[in-house]
């Protein structure tokens, strides 16, 4: 009861609770008289997608509140039909579950649906006003970022030039691993792969010697943490002050400041690196040094500029450190729950390695039914659950449903991988072997599997993440066995995530791991 006390009177719910009453005012003053269908000079409009009742000043916030959203999103999918519309405070959400359904919104409004909200709190703050690609509004600096993206910073010549960095960090965490296996310790998995996925950013970023790792990979940290913190204003974009008086603004604004002095120095010690040796800096190995060169030579239409680097860099670390790491935590869970798939894995990895112990990048290749487990970890698991919200930007026809301008538009991507029309009767359950017949990919082309997203706004670093993913699983599965500690049993592993941008694991894997190929 102390505890319902503090908060009841805490200044953020206070605060909370003026901001909905001052937005009952105005919504009150500002709601629409029509029904479900509208008219325009005369026509009469199509109607409004189907959705859950709607309660008074905050539309349908209560059903998502406290809740993994994609879930919540599902149910309602199922009871409401494919293209639903919520009322999240002043803001039309729409929601798109089927193939159908996202294939009018990517197909046949492809452009009206190309950008993304541009009024939302962290937007404005941590994305330096939406410089980083994936914030980005749609027009021409996306475009040419998307290029530089495409070309420069992460194409798949650049990756596979990072693979020495990816081979020496897991061998790093297979020598950590292999010393907590001789004493028969439990180890956290998870978070050990995810300091791995860490390592290999920074040096990819900054290389070796960044002296302000640590300092900036927590600011990382707090940095996604706000992004999935409750932002009022985000649901009443008459009230930005709400953020204001909450404290959140003010904290992302501390957090930005503090990314700001680290990349700073950052940004001069690699200045200072490229002046004293310009033989090495054109090479271009560090994606910092790839920007800062484009920033010197010039000659763009949009300049790349301090703040876009920081934008563009700080979008690399958010999207390649957690997701990558998340999907290989997945995947070691699926796997330790289904020994038998497990084992043909390991066996297959194993038999191509005959007489080898040092397994290399250029091993990958071999490895097919690795690249299925891959698949269906992404298929159960989609690092972005909800694919990043694109904005209505003129009113269009979805389904036979009007989507009014300005409302912002999710994809339910976990929705899509577990439905059973598309995916059998056994969607729920692991089975890399439906991936057999090669025939379903996750590039944007099969709707019913988009983990990186889709159309134009398809995630640009998906190479760069799935090289960080098969590395690190062929290594863990290939030099080790691996099981539940304590006599725990599989069907008692917990296999559920909580909300967030990857939608981790909501307990920690820890494993036991067995020796079973000598490291090199």
């Amino acid at each position: 009861m102390a505890m319902e006390a503090d908060f009841l009177f805490s200044p953020f719910f206070i605060t909370l609770f003026l901001g909905f009453s001052i937005a009952a005012v105005l919504l009150l003053l500002t709601r629409p008289r029509s029904g479900a269908h509208s008219r325009s000079h005369g026509k009469v409009l199509a109607p409004l997608p189907p959705g859950p009742p709607k309660l008074p000043l905050i539309g349908n916030i209560h059903q998502l509140a406290g809740a993994n959203p994609h879930r919540t999103l599902r149910s309602l999918a199922r009871t409401h039909g494919p293209l639903i519309l919520l009322r999240l405070g002043q803001v039309d959400l729409v929601v798109a579950s089927s193939v159908e359904a996202v294939e009018e919104i990517i197909k046949r409004h492809d452009l009206n649906f190309a950008s993304r909200p541009t009024d939302l709190t962290f937007v404005n703050i941590l994305t330096y006003d939406g410089l980083s690609v994936a914030m980005a509004a749609y027009g021409g600096y996306w475009k040419q970022m998307r290029k530089i993206y495409a070309t420069e910073l992460l194409n798949s010549r650049r990756v596979k030039s990072f693979a020495a960095i990816r081979e020496d960090m897991i061998r790093k965490l297979t020598a950590e691993i292999a010393g907590k296996a001789s004493a028969q310790t439990p180890l956290d998995l998870g978070a050990m792969v995810m300091s791995m996925s860490n390592a290999v950013v920074v040096r990819t970023a900054f290389g070796e010697s960044c002296k302000q790792q640590a300092e900036f990979l927590q600011l990382v940290k707090e940095s996604v943490s706000l992004v999935t913190s409750f932002a009022a204003a985000d649901m009443y974009p008459s009230l930005k002050f709400l953020d204001t008086l909450t404290g959140l603004k003010s904290k992302l604004k501390r957090t930005r400041d503090k990314l700001d002095r680290v990349f700073d120095e950052i940004i001069a010690q690699r200045q200072a690196a490229r002046a004293a040796d310009h033989e090495t800096t054109n090479q271009g190995d560090r994606i910092i040094d790839v920007l800062l060169r484009l920033k010197d030579e010039g000659g763009l239409e949009f300049p790349i500029t301090t703040e876009s680097i920081k934008a563009v860099v700080l979008e690399i670390f958010a999207g390649g450190t957690e997701t990558s790491s998340t999907t290989i935590e997945w995947a070691m869970s699926e796997l330790v729950k289904n020994p038998e798939t497990m084992e043909k894995a390991q066996r297959e990895i194993r038999e191509a390695m005959r007489g080898k112990n040092n397994l290399e990048e250029s091993d990958i290749s071999k490895f097919g039914y690795l690249k299925l487990v891959i698949k269906e970890t992404l298929r159960l698991h989609p690092p972005g659950p909800l694919l990043l919200p694109r904005v209505c930007t003129n009113t269009c026809e979805v389904m036979g449903y009007r989507v009014p301008a300005g409302a912002r538009v999710l994809i339910n991507a976990f929705a899509l991988a577990r439905d059973e029309s598309y995916w059998g009767a056994d969607a729920e359950s692991f089975k890399p072997e439906r991936f057999e017949n090669g025939s379903v990919d996750f590039r944007g082309f099969n709707l019913e599997f988009l983990p990186f997203g889709v159309g134009r706004r398809i995630c640009p670093g998906m190479t760069f993440g799935l090289s960080a993913v098969e590395v690190g699983l062929a290594h863990l599965l290939f030099h080790f066995d691996w099981k539940l500690p304590h006599g725990m049993k599989t069907e008692d592993l917990d296999m559920m995530e909580i909300s967030g941008t990857s939608a981790p694991r909501k307990t920690p894997l820890v494993v036991l791991a067995d020796l079973a190929i000598p490291l090199p």
